[in-house]
């Protein structure tokens, strides 16, 4: 069991700002707004997409806002986000873990379906520095199903 005093010492972030940067997300994918979008990550933010490269080609770790942009774009070529429901979310100092159902559309079948997706965010001075993105590759797979 930590003391209080050690408690004190973890990081401490409003948790009301992290969420509304969690719904400020959720509104710049469903409104494909790339700028909005990389304006809440940090220029040398780290981010990892894992999932089956083959199916989700995006699936990789690199570091930087360019980087970023270039997988994003990537995806939003090829999928329409629909909307995102929270089911878990765990705030601990300036770590975020999310657990969420994304509807998604894929542009090249029509074919629209939900995708599980656990996030592991971290935050730094207001700004996403670190996100690592685990996607239901089946769920993926299936979409691209003509």
């Amino acid at each position: 069991m930590q003391s209080l005093h050690v408690l004190t010492r973890i990081p401490t972030v409003d948790r009301g700002f992290i969420e509304s940067r969690l719904q400020a997300i959720n509104d710049r994918l469903v409104a494909r707004d790339l700028p909005g979008l990389l304006a809440l990550f940090s220029d040398d933010v780290v981010f990892e997409l894992i999932g089956n490269w083959s199916i989700f080609p995006s699936a990789r770790r690199a570091r930087g806002k360019e980087a970023w942009a270039r997988a994003l774009t990537t995806i939003y070529t090829e999928l329409q986000n629909l909307g995102s429901t929270a089911h878990d979310v765990v705030i601990d100092g300036d770590s975020v873990a999310l657990r969420r159902t994304t509807r998604l559309r894929n542009y090249g079948t029509g074919r629209v379906g939900d995708v599980e997706i656990a996030d592991f965010l971290r935050f730094r001075d207001g700004l996403i520095v670190e996100i690592i993105e685990i996607v239901d590759s089946l769920a993926i797979a299936r979409l691209e199903e003509g």
